[in-house]
């Protein structure tokens, strides 16, 4: 990947950083399901608004583990490309993983398989410097942190000592956009 591209691209993490942490079963497994977090998606349109592009990067064990299929997965992702263009918030790609993290991918957080699928698959032009990995875990810092992106950490940001490898730390994504 180059240091200076012309793509600032802000790659986002799904559940816990656009939607509601699932609960139950850990897993979004329909449409009916997922909820968007309260300023999720005035926050990605003031993304596009600075210029950034956007893209998903999503663990999706719950393919592997037999709760879910592609299909189904596919269906959420097209309804919530739909709903965010509808806001004005357009969604360059939306990347996933379908394996168990025993399985030793290449593709599943913390390894940045994702984030470099993406880039070739979308022919991004990356500028390293201005681009950011934001999501709510470590495996999340970490692969944005092995990518060489910027990264942002949604969670507390008193209390615990955030992730080392985290560029900065905001408690939603309507506040991470303020840093960026």
């Amino acid at each position: 990947m180059r240091n200076y591209g012309r793509d600032k691209v802000a790659f986002l993490d799904r559940d816990g950083v656009i939607n509601e942490a699932p609960g139950g079963c850990g897993y979004v497994t329909a449409w009916a399901q997922f909820r968007f977090l309260d300023g999720a998606l005035d926050a990605l349109r003031a993304l596009k608004g600075k210029g950034y592009r956007l893209v998903v990067v999503t663990n999706q064990q719950g393919i592997g583990k037999g709760l879910m299929g592609v299909d189904a997965l596919e269906a959420i992702h097209r309804k919530l490309r739909a709903r965010c263009a509808r806001h004005g918030a357009v969604i360059d790609g939306i990347f996933f993983c379908p394996h168990l993290a025993s399985d030793g991918c290449d593709c599943r957080k913390p390894r940045p398989g994702l984030i470099r699928q993406a880039v070739q698959e979308l022919g991004l032009d990356l500028d390293l410097g201005r681009s950011w990995l934001i999501g709510d875990s470590p495996r999340d810092i970490e692969a944005g942190a092995a990518a060489g992106l910027n990264t942002l950490l949604i969670g507390s940001v008193s209390g615990a000592a955030p992730h080392p490898a985290a560029s900065a730390v905001a408690p939603s994504l309507a506040d991470a956009v303020q840093l960026l």
